[in-house]
Parts: C-alpha cells; sequence; structure tokens
C-alpha cells in the first residue's frame, strides 16, 4: 500500500511547494480508544513469539547491525533504507551494510509497539519506535528512527521479509498512538486464497490509480484501515487513524503522487500481506522518488485495506 511512500515528502511538499500549505494540516481528533481484539490461544501464543523475535533481533541489531541480518533476515529479504536504493535477498543487504560500516559503523536498536499475525500463524508486522548509532573514529551521532517489518515464519522462527527504517523524531511516546493501540473490529478474515498475492498487488496498483486522479487524500481515505497507521513521517509520534493519515498527505494533488509494486507476499491464510515499490512525487517542477513498503489486511467483503505503511527518500529507479 503505498500509502506511506512518500511521506517524508510531506516535509518535502512543504519545503519544495511552499506550495499551497504554509504548515502541514493539523492532526486529527483522536479516535475514542479501542477495545483489545479477543485472540485465541494459538493466535496469542504466535503474537507473542513474534513480539519475543523482534526484541530479539533489537538487541542483537544494538550491538551488530550485520549480525541481526544475518541471523534474522530471511534469504529474499527487502531492506528499505533512507536515501538508498530498495534492496533485495540478505546477501545483498549484508554487503550494502558492510559498505557503509566501512566507514562508519552502524548500529540499530528499537521497541515494538504493535504487533499483529495472519490468521494462520505464518506472517505477522510490527512497527515501532527506536534509534540509529553512527561511530566513526571521531564522531558518534544518534538518530530516533521509526521502523516498520513484515516477518515471515520459517522452520518455526521469525524472519524478517521486508523491513523499512525510516526517520523518526524526539520524544516518542512509550506506547501506540491511541487510534492504533489495538488492531481493529474483527471485521477482516482469512480466506485461504491463493490468488491474495495478485490481489492485494491489484489493490496496490487502484491505490496508485485513486491517488493519480483524485490526490493522495482521497486515495489514503478510501485504502487505509480504519486503524491504519503511517511510520516515517516526520513527525515524533506515528501517524495513527483514517483521518489523520488522510489530513498527513493532503498537500499531494491529483498527480502528484503514483506508485508501482516490484514485490508481494501474502500469508496462505489470505488475510495478511504486504507490497513494496516505487514512487513518484511531483511539487510544482521538483521530482522527488521513494521507496514504500505497505502491510495489508482483508475484509469480509474480500478487498484490502492498509494497517501500515511507510516509506524514504530514494534515488531515481532504473526505470518506470
Amino acid at each position: 500500500m503505498f500509502t506511506m511512500r512518500p511521506l517524508p515528502l510531506l516535509a518535502l511538499a512543504a519545503t519544495l511547494a511552499a506550495c499551497s500549505h504554509s504548515a502541514p494540516p493539523s492532526r486529527a481528533t483522536p479516535s475514542p480508544q479501542r477495545a483489545p481484539v479477543a485472540l485465541s490461544p494459538a493466535q496469542l501464543a504466535a503474537r507473542q513469539s513474534l513480539l519475543a523475535a523482534d526484541s530479539s533481533l533489537s538487541l542483537i541489531a544494538s550491538r551488530s547491525l550485520h549480525d541481526a541480518m544475518a541471523a534474522g533476515a530471511s534469504d529474499d529479504v527487502v531492506m528499505l533504507m533512507p536515501s538508498l536504493p530498495r534492496i533485495g535477498t540478505r546477501d545483498s543487504v549484508l554487503a550494502a551494510l558492510d559498505s557503509l560500516n566501512s566507514v562508519t559503523t552502524r548500529t540499530l536498536s528499537w521497541r515494538p509497539i504493535r504487533a499483529e499475525t495472519s490468521a494462520d500463524g505464518t506472517r505477522g508486522y510490527t512497527y515501532g519506535y527506536g534509534r540509529r548509532v553512527a561511530r566513526s573514529d571521531t564522531l558518534t551521532s544518534v538518530v530516533p528512527i521509526q521502523y516498520l517489518s513484515y516477518w515471515r515464519r520459517e522452520a518455526g522462527q521469525w524472519k524478517l521479509v521486508a523491513w523499512l527504517i525510516s526517520g523518526g523524531g524526539a520524544d516518542a511516546p512509550a506506547g501506540a498512538p491511541e487510534a492504533c493501540a489495538h488492531p481493529g473490529p474483527p471485521e477482516y478474515v482469512a480466506t485461504n486464497d491463493s490468488t491474495a498475492i495478485a490481489t492485494v498487488r491489484t489493490a496496490d496498483l487502484d491505490f496508485s490509480a485513486r491517488s493519480r486522479k483524485s490526490g493522495a487524500e482521497q486515495g489514503f481515505r478510501e485504502f487505509v484501515a480504519p486503524d491504519g497507521a503511517q511510520i516515517g513521517t516526520g513527525r515524533s509520534e506515528i501517524t495513527c487513524g483514517r483521518d489523520a493519515v488522510a489530513q498527513g498527505v493532503a498537500p499531494l494533488g491529483p498527480g502528484a503522487l503514483i506508485w508501482a509494486p516490484r514485490v508481494a507476499d501474502a500469508a496462505p491464510s489470505g488475510d495478511l500481506a504486504f507490497t513494496s515499490g516505487d514512487a513518484i512525487i511531483h511539487i510544482g517542477n521538483d521530482t522527488s522518488y521513494s521507496n514504500y513498503l505497505t502491510v495489508w489486511k482483508r475484509r469480509t467483503d474480500g478487498t484490502w485495506r492498509f494497517v501500515a505503511d511507510g516509506g524514504n527518500s530514494a534515488p531515481a529507479p532504473s526505470s518506470h
């Protein structure tokens, strides 16, 4: 879901566009707090194991990001880091990290504020807050981050399949924003549909088409779940809830934001999936690019809505 691809652009939109908005739109009034959705014992166990895997990986990454990816990533992992092209496969990610670390050693640490798994317990996602520490011979810098992770269970262990690291803000809250504190009501359903990957790609393309035709605000409002979140907007707090997410991209009118998925995956149960691809942002005479990662859930009527979306700046893609 393409929803977040450009957000780091919001800052860009406000700066570059100076355009019809002198300041980012105000945040919507928070939605009433949700009660936790009751989970079956199997779902609860899957969620707890996912949170444990996420926390364990953070501990390793706080010492060595290379070791964390070597131990915790799938062979086909997709990694999105600011200002870099999307990196696919664990070997490519490790090579990129080694290249970066030859100049400055980077470590990460984070804490999840939300986690959910598919009905069959084979896929899951987490997102939250953290920090990046970069050390050279003469300088140490600490930068707040936000992250979004999509996971797959392999031989009983959770492995990263897609991972987005984006800029955060100081003073991140301790927990999830009220609108995203708990998954939404059980309007989502497992379908055991082998066409899930194809249909979620189509949903992503439809989302982009709506953004192109009607503007990002209308597109996001239509395709975000009521408890959907955007990661990496430059704010201290992850943006949560349909109104807040839609208002956050209001400066991006018709044709300003378009994207296309390049990678996708879905649980065999057909209820949880991700898409990742390239986005183009047009603001006046300026064009910029973004990588994005979107996590989707399927509703009882068969449509997909995104529950988490993130993006960061990227060089121009090799082809479009």
